[in-house]
């Protein structure tokens, strides 16, 4: 079984289209609270049958630490959970449907791997590189044929891009503070 693939068109997951392989296109837009570069809401645009209301099929709401999936929301701080103390994994889950183990390997190859209880691999992101003699790469999202329901599918993608964007929000934290450091010297 091959998994589906979903390009983004660019760097900016928060900011893009997601194009698939079958057709099948998404959209991420992010709103910014006035006069702040903070985030307020990232919305996931599916595409809808004929005759069915336009909107978002899922949001993440960055100021209230929610997630929003077919119209049901949840706390961000219900939904996922660390255990252990050196653990990189973190564990989602959405009301009484099973959990998901989230891991990012930084190492190897830039990427975070959704895995089911059963550890088979449901999903894989894999973030911006870098290159220095050609082009970057765009983020690439491949998603098991074993998740076949759209619910699931947002939940998914919602967890990879919140995990991408907070691992990125960290890192830029950790580069501003050793820049302030090296700047007192």
């Amino acid at each position: 079984m091959s998994f589906t693939i979903f390009t983004f068109d660019c760097p900016k997951i928060l900011k893009s289209n997601i194009h698939c392989e079958d057709d099948l296109e998404y959209t991420t837009s992010t709103v910014n609270r006035p006069s702040s570069r903070s985030r307020q809401t990232t919305s996931l645009l599916a595409p809808r049958p004929p005759g069915t209301p336009n909107g978002p099929a899922a949001i993440i709401d960055w100021a209230q630490g929610t997630f929003e999936v077919a119209g049901r929301t949840r706390r961000i701080d219900e939904l996922c959970a660390k255990r252990g103390t050196f653990s990189s994994s973190r564990y989602w889950t959405w009301l009484t449907a099973e959990e998901y183990r989230v891991k990012y390997e930084a190492e190897t190859a830039h990427t975070w791997t959704v895995y089911a209880y059963d550890g088979t691999v449901l999903a894989t992101l894999t973030t911006r590189i870098h290159y220095f003699f050609h082009d970057d790469s765009l983020p690439l999202l491949e998603i098991s044929p074993s998740v076949t329901d759209d619910r699931e599918l947002q939940f998914i993608i919602l967890i990879l891009l919140y995990s991408e964007t907070k691992r990125r929000d960290r890192s830029l934290k950790k580069r501003i503070g050793a820049n302030f450091a090296k700047r007192r010297c």
